[in-house]
């Protein structure tokens, strides 16, 4: 059964009705929430949640396949002769070209500000799947004697007329990713409009609630530090219990945390044990075989050089689509380098990271034992408190002032020097 393109609905309606879905969404915000949550983190999220993925036509990878039919042929006599049929049957053929896309199949359906007046009709659409492009069928009929007359031009004339039959297909989808784009364009600008409309709500009613001297509730979604504006928060009224599920929602569990740090920890002894295979490595490629070795443990969650609130991490492990460990490697140049190090990787964190590692690499000091015994100082001058594990290895609890929290920070010191 044949499907028409371009005449479900229009662009214009299929994306006013995506921006409502958004807005309905960000409306939803509590209060708290909103007051507390990162805009610009949640226009990112929205701009690519609700972001429309235009139609690409793979059209060399094109192909067609031949069915012998009976084809339905117009009988002209029955003008002139009431008693004749409009079609008679004869042998013919199907020719069905097979045309890979991908996108967003609706598109497909919808029809754009700009459109050719015309119908157009197709055999068939198979939506894109989570593996493989999707297909429009597009089929063209002869009868057996419109392909034995052709001979040697035979393939010539089937895709002069199929390309023919399919350049208005071609400029309506065109039509279609010129309207879609120009809604993409402005998502972001949209959705960051209503988050600040959103907040300002959410203030608006805050000021409200304080001249009232009622106090505000404490946030579910922020991170367990005093919320700047409730300098003195009753918490006897408020009475939150303890939420387990804010550990689930941005961090790494404990145990995770530990197996991350043992994996990275036996790759780095490996290093270790085999120097003159890693010693003449930059830190990129030393954080590549990191990445390599989580890679096996961790299935499509572990990115390298991801760009983070203040800078580029080098190790990144995300836990259901959330930055859930962020790792810094760094090749060893002394305590103010190491100072600079940890500072570096605080500032690519942001409020829900407090799970970190600092992957540190000798291969220069001859004198390896030095070095921890630097390391060692500065952990018991910095740090809230410390354990040393192997040796060469450090968990730390750091106090960060500019997010008023606790960080939980792995320092890890291997010597790889020929």
């Amino acid at each position: 059964m044949s499907t028409t393109l371009f005449s479900l609905k229009t662009v214009r309606e299929y994306t006013a009705k995506n921006y409502s879905d958004m807005k309905y969404a960000i409306e939803m915000f509590s209060d708290e929430k909103i007051m507390n949550c990162d805009l610009e983190e949640w226009a990112d999220y929205y701009s690519e949640t609700y972001r429309i993925q235009p139609i690409i036509v793979y059209k060399n990878d094109i192909t067609k396949d031949l069915d012998e039919q009976k084809v339905q042929v117009y009988n002209h006599w029955s003008r002139s002769n009431p008693y004749e049929p409009d079609y008679f049957s004869v042998n013919g053929y199907h020719i069905d070209f097979h045309i890979p896309f991908d996108g967003d199949s609706m598109l497909l359906r919808l029809k754009p500000s700009t459109y050719i007046m015309q119908e157009f009709n197709v055999e068939s659409i198979e939506e894109p799947s989570k593996e493989n492009c999707g297909s429009i069928t597009l089929r063209l009929v002869y009868t057996a004697p419109d392909l034995k007359n052709k001979g040697e031009n035979l393939l010539e004339f089937i895709e002069k007329q199929f390309n023919r039959e399919f350049k208005n297909y071609e400029q309506m989808i065109t039509y279609v990713n010129s309207d879609i784009e120009s809604f993409n364009a402005g998502i972001r600008k949209n959705a960051m409009e209503l988050l600040e409309k959103r907040k300002k709500k959410a203030s608006d009613f805050s000021a409200i609630s304080k001249a009232l001297q009622i106090p505000m509730k404490l946030s579910r979604e922020a991170p367990n530090v005093k919320p700047i504006e409730l300098k003195r928060v009753e918490r006897r009224v408020v009475n939150k219990p303890k939420d387990i599920r804010r550990e689930q929602e941005y961090y790494i569990s404990d145990t995770d945390y530990e197996n991350i740090q043992n994996i990275i920890h036996s790759q780095c002894s490996v290093m270790e044990a085999a120097p003159e295979g890693f010693s003449l490595l930059e830190e990129e490629k030393l954080r590549d075989v990191l990445i390599s070795t989580l890679e096996t443990h961790y299935e499509n969650s572990v990115s390298g050089e991801t760009f983070r609130k203040n800078g580029k991490t080098d190790i990144q492990v995300k836990f259901e689509n959330k930055a859930a460990f962020i790792a810094e490697c760094k090749i060893w140049h002394g305590i103010k380098k190491f100072e600079e190090a940890v500072q570096q990787l605080f500032g690519y964190t942001t409020w829900k990271d407090t799970k970190v590692a600092l992957i540190v690499f000798n291969k220069e000091n001859k004198n390896f034992k030095s070095i921890l015994d630097i390391v060692d100082e500065w952990t018991q001058k910095n740090c809230k408190n410390k354990t040393r594990k192997n040796g060469n290895m450090w968990n730390c609890i750091v106090y960060r002032e500019d997010t008023q929290s606790d960080i939980k920070l792995t320092i890890g010191v291997y010597d790889i020097v020929r």
